[in-house]
């Protein structure tokens, strides 16, 4: 059972090593038929990361993912990975160069060899900037052009976090001063690219310092700004990261048509308010899905009066007058990094123009998960109210903090909005996920501050 339950958890992939030769990859010396390596790696983890970790391990090499090609229901995954030629003798002493067409055709297919073959002769830029050999080498002459004096000494730490034809999140370790960080993005994330370039523009002293950016890799370079405050959770730091995020929304109000232009998502109560009908009536049918007996449903009479009490609440909310600012509907303990001294935000796929104290709110809710520290809730709530008691008086948002804990859960399930509308809603595991926050929902709906809130 045991044994069982290791590979449930685990996922393996197929890797197609390579090197700078046109038509050549690489395979363990000793194998007939000539099959590609594998590795297993934890499910749910970063997979660029946890491959690469693997093959260090493994055959003690340094990689870089190339891309990940599309997968094939009889086989593992391929992902095309590239290995230094600088590491000749660890190469060769386990692995055999041989043509693409020597791998047994059972363990590639006709579409991966053509694939493949591309990536080789670099004529695979339809897939993505990276789905090629040599850009690594490429970006760190690009960060050394960038940064001013040109004396970026990189070490051999290449940390490569999120990998695939358009989508980069890598590491480059220096010898002396910061490190660099490269991220880019593809769909559906595009507009992270222009929302980053905004951000940095108006509000640079709560982003990781922006170096560089080029539209044709959709990508940008920033100066490493601390370590996440997930890695060594201390109340300090999350008064530090509840000050910063205060004073960014504050000076965010006013920027909401420039923001929205960069890409930022409308989060606004009026549209959310608006969707509430059609995600109620999503929760209806996913909890008439649920098999699992362990905790009952909510039924569709209490479903319709959770969803009346939410657009109640939006509606007091609009009416205390709470202005709209910047928000950031994924502000996991990963995404907010301490330098020592202060905080800033990285990460910001998810943002959103909407109501501030859902995001405050969607922070206290991940405080609790990672259990940090018992009472500390309260004691970050208390800062996070003074600072926005300079511009909203007490009783405003006594009571604001008061609709937040229910309308965060609401926010944070429509999010982008745009699976109501897809295929996704068919999707198991949101179905799953969608009736844990309608519980919590349900759980906000009853407390006697958001009652209170609501003349209830």
């Amino acid at each position: 059972m045991n044994a069982t339950m290791h590979a449930v958890d685990q996922d393996e992939y197929r890797i197609a090593f390579v090197l700078s030769s046109p038509n050549r990859i690489l395979t363990l010396r000793g194998r007939s038929p000539v099959r590609l390596p594998r590795v297993n790696i934890a499910k749910w983890a970063r997979p660029a990361e946890q491959i690469t970790n693997a093959i260090k391990q493994e055959w003690n090499l340094p990689s870089i993912v190339i891309d990940f090609l599309a997968g094939q229901d009889h086989l593992p995954q391929c992902v095309v990975v590239q290995v230094p030629e600088s590491h000749s003798a660890e190469i060769q002493q386990q692995f055999l160069a041989v043509d693409i067409d020597s791998v047994d055709h059972a363990d590639m297919t006709a579409v991966e060899n053509r694939t493949m073959r591309n990536i080789l002769a670099g004529k695979s830029d339809n897939r993505g900037p990276f789905s090629r050999l040599g850009w690594v080498d490429e970006a760190k002459e690009w960060i050394k052009s960038s940064v001013p004096g040109h004396g970026v000494q990189f070490s051999d730490e290449v940390r490569q976090l999120n990998a695939s034809a358009a989508f980069a999140l890598v590491r480059f370790g220096t010898r002396r001063g910061a490190a660099y960080w490269l991220k880019a993005t593809g769909p559906p994330n595009e507009k992270e690219f222009t929302i980053t370039a905004a951000l940095s523009k108006y509000f640079p002293q709560y982003l990781p310092p922006l170096v560089a950016a080029r539209e044709d890799w959709n990508a940008w370079i920033t100066e490493e700004a601390g370590k996440p405050i997930g890695d060594s959770c201390s109340l300090s730091k999350l008064e530090s990261a509840v000050v910063s995020l205060a004073e960014l929304q504050i000076e965010s109000i006013g920027y909401t048509q420039d923001l929205l232009a960069a890409g930022c998502v409308d989060q606004r109560c009026t549209v959310l308010k608006a969707q509430t009908d059609a995600v109620i009536r999503f929760l209806e049918d996913a909890m008439e899905l649920q098999t699992s007996v362990k905790v009952p449903r909510l039924g569709q009479h209490r479903l319709r009066e959770i969803g009346k009490i939410i657009d109640d609440a939006y509606a007091r909310m609009r009416e205390l007058g709470v202005p709209d600012t910047l928000i950031h509907n994924d502000l996991s303990l990963g995404n907010i990094l301490y330098d020592g001294s202060k905080c800033v935000f990285a990460d910001w796929a998810e943002a959103y123009i909407g109501n501030p104290f859902l995001t405050f709110q969607q922070l206290l809710q991940r405080v609790s998960r990672e259990k940090c520290g018992s009472g500390w809730g309260s004691q970050l709530k208390t800062i996070y109210k003074q600072r926005w008691t300079t511009v909203l008086g007490v009783r405003t948002v006594d009571c604001a903090l008061a609709l937040a804990p229910l309308l965060a859960v609401a926010s944070y399930l429509y999010g982008r909005g745009t699976w109501l509308a897809s295929s996704r809603r068919d999707d198991p595991e949101l179905q799953s996920y969608a009736r844990s926050l309608a519980r919590h929902m349900d759980k906000a709906a009853q407390e006697p501050q958001l009652l209170e809130a609501l003349c209830r």
